[in-house]
């Protein structure tokens, strides 16, 4: 397909999708809503209109969503995702803020290169395996839950390239409310990439369940996840040269004509998960008058349906009784008992079609004459806690919460009898939470916890965030601070693995961790400062062996598990930014890191910019037209195993730096009402060069993209 017929049924896509908008203008908008709890709704549409031509007394839109606290239940609320802003970013691989390295096709393993001291060993899911698509998996706070005014879908479909080497991407979100209190929904994700390169295709599939009840004494939230993963591994590129010295060779190679490593390999990742929290709480109704004065009290919810005449017994300020209907009744909970389950069931496969012995080093561990690993974890989580709520009393200004969690984690992998070995471990957590959150201007949150296994003691995690807001020159200063102390095991598949090819035992020492930061934050600027040390940090190491011919389309590949006993030292410092002058504005994030050691390689400096102009058409299609720019400077970023699935820490000989080359997306991004779509130009400045975000792996050349997001509702 020649880039002319691209862009022309690009164009032709948002023609038909401005259709459509457009006639269906008078039924799609969305206002935000509240809660059951007396949240109001929002008389404004999306553009700020104060009113609407819209009937009320038709379909009723809207919806209230919000994330749930992974230990504890507790609801976040968060914004919609209805920003026509930065959409045209949201399927890039890369990141909405390019931070990510990946292996050059759409869903296939990437890793952040900025550091933020996350690691998940004690807290969360001990599966390495499936960090790498973090696109597509979704940690357990991260998930929407949702509740609506009326049935409302949400419908995605990104598409890049054509049907030889382009990749789709549909997603499917169904909400509704069975009660003002109770909601359920669905998702589905489905994403097929077919690659620009050889044996580089990736699909994945996912669906979620969920549902929620959100009455005064008894919540309860749900969800079921299930995702299978399949990864096509090439083992990267024969010769570099073929993109950044084409010129060197006879003829000129297209994309799929480049040699790769590897052929008929593939790393597949299945992930099943099941989470549940639920809360009861103790604690009195009462009743306030429009000033917020409290007029009653009682252990029940005295409403009288009957009549809205009715009036209570609380005098008014002049002396006259207050009606019944004109006083906010609300339920104030002073104490909860918390039930929170976890369960995750997850495999892993690395297999091949053939004998694939000469790109790995050494002999393999596993008979046979094909590679066919696979390992499974289980792990099922109980956390049961007891609360006392902040704000039930004026004079009440901390929460607290004290905890008890058991957790049994089951590891399965294969020995050299040909059958499988079982691993099972329980692990004990106490801890304790203290937590300031309804105040307007000083927030806090301090969580300490202990966890062994019953002989082995010393995992500890203390943690902390506070935050001070405060007006100034008729906008928000907020200076907030965090930061941790951990003492903590490695994850187990860092300490026993075994596979056809990678194979250790290893008894590592705990992994101290301390870090601090704080973020300033004033009208569109953000400051973020970070610094951590690590002691006994651990990695995946690569081995290296070069046979006869010292090149890149022989040489052997290992992986090793590593651990520095060096004190490693990490910095970094962000500063965000946003201008505007008229219809133009200017966006950019700027990272600064450095770290200590080679065996946490970090590039300096990491640069996204975005210029783009804002504007509306027709005064009801809001517009915006611009490039975003992502640029990092030079070093020795982590190389990829297809054997682990995993990035590793390149090894010390024939090293490969990447960086110091831009990557520029142009865009057309829309957004009329409840439909938003965009049409990309992604790569518009490759030239011959080092277009490489993962040693010896070339990201896709220019290409380009179309993205929809349709909302509807009933």
């Amino acid at each position: 397909m020649t880039l002319f017929s691209r862009i022309s049924n690009s164009l032709l896509s948002i023609a038909v999708a401005m259709l459509f908008a457009i006639q269906g203008y008078a039924q799609l908008s969305a206002r935000d809503f509240g809660n059951s709890r007396g949240r109001q709704s929002q008389n404004r549409d999306i553009f700020g209109h104060a009113h609407d031509s819209i009937d009320g007394n038709t379909v009723p839109k809207g919806r209230f969503v919000w994330n749930v606290d992974k230990r504890f239940g507790e609801v976040r609320p968060i914004e919609p995702d209805t920003v026509q802003h930065l959409f045209q970013n949201s399927n890039q691989m890369t990141g909405v803020y390019g931070n990510y390295n990946f292996l050059g096709g759409l869903g296939s393993p990437r890793i952040n290169r900025i550091y933020n001291g996350q690691q998940d060993f004690m807290m969360g899911s001990q599966f390495i395996f499936a960090k790498p698509y973090s696109l597509f998996l979704f940690p357990t706070d991260k998930f929407v839950f949702t509740n609506t005014k009326s049935p409302i879908a949400d419908l995605y479909y990104y598409s890049s390239g054509d049907k030889t080497d382009g990749d789709d991407h549909f997603k499917a979100r169904f909400a509704t409310n069975i009660n003002k209190e109770a909601g359920i929904g669905f998702d589905i994700d489905y994403l097929y990439a077919r690659g620009f390169y050889r044996n580089q295709s990736h699909s994945s599939f996912g669906a979620t369940v969920y549902g929620s009840y959100r009455g005064d004494q008894y919540q309860i939230h749900s969800l079921y996840t299930t995702g299978y993963i399949k990864n096509l591994e090439n083992g990267g590129i024969e010769d570099e040269n073929y993109i950044s010295n084409p010129e060197s060779f006879p003829t000129t190679y297209r994309p799929a004509d480049m040699p790769m490593r590897l052929e008929g390999v593939r790393n597949n990742v299945s992930v099943d998960k099941a989470f549940l929290t639920q809360r009861y709480s103790f604690g009195f109704y009462e009743k306030t008058d429009s000033t917020g004065r409290v007029v009653s009290r009682s252990l029940k919810a005295k409403v009288d349906t009957t009549s809205v005449a009715k009036l209570t017994q609380v005098a008014g300020k002049n002396g006259k009784t207050i009606p019944d209907s004109l006083l906010i009744t609300r339920f104030v909970p002073v104490a909860s008992i918390i039930h929170t389950a976890n369960v995750e069931t997850n495999y892993r496969t690395f297999t091949s079609q053939r004998n694939i012995d000469k790109y790995f080093i050494s002999n393999p561990f596993l008979s046979g004459e094909v590679a066919n690993d696979s390992t499974h974890y289980l792990s099922v989580q109980n956390t049961l806690a007891l609360e006392m709520r902040e704000g039930f009393r004026k004079w009440v200004k901390t929460g607290m919460i004290v905890f008890a969690k058991h957790e049994l984690a089951r590891f399965t992998l294969p020995n050299t009898k040909g059958t499988y070995d079982a691993t099972t471990t329980n692990y004990f957590t106490l801890g304790a939470q203290l937590h300031r959150a309804q105040s307007k201007h000083f927030r806090y949150n301090v969580l300490g916890e202990m966890r062994t296994t019953g002989s082995d003691w010393g995992e500890f995690n203390v943690e902390g965030q506070a935050g001070l807001h405060f007006k100034l020159w008729g906008d928000t200063l907020a200076l907030e601070t965090g930061g941790f102390i951990r003492n903590e095991t490695p994850a187990f598949y860092y300490q026993t693995y075994h596979s056809r090819y990678a194979w250790w035992d290893e008894n590592l020492n705990k992994i101290f961790r301390a870090r601090a930061e704080g973020t300033l934050s004033f009208h569109k600027a953000k400051l973020k400062v970070g610094i951590e040390s690590i002691q006994n940090y651990v990695y995946l190491q690569e081995t290296q062996e070069d046979g006869d011919n010292a090149t890149l389309a022989t040489r052997k590949y290992g992986v090793e598990v590593g651990q520095s006993s060096d004190n490693i030292q990490v910095l970094s410092a962000t500063l965000s930014h946003a201008l505007r002058w008229g219809i133009l504005n200017w966006e950019n994030e700027w990272t600064f890191q450095q770290s200590s050691n080679r065996v946490l390689p970090l590039p300096k400096l990491n640069v996204w910019s975005n210029l783009f102009l804002r504007f509306r058409i027709a005064k009801v299609l809001d517009t915006e037209f611009g490039a975003d720019v992502r640029y990092f400077t030079e070093y020795y970023a982590p190389a990829y195993s297809p054997a682990m699935g995993m990035f590793a820490v390149q090894a010390t000989t024939h090293r490969t730096k990447i960086g110091n080359y831009p990557w520029i997306n142009a865009y057309l991004n829309f957004k009329l009402k409840g439909v938003r779509f965009y049409i990309a130009y992604n790569h518009v400045n490759q030239s011959a060069g080092r277009y490489f975000l993962v040693p010896h792996y070339p990201t896709n050349q220019r290409m380009l993209q179309f993205g929809i997001c349709w909302t509807f509702f009933n």
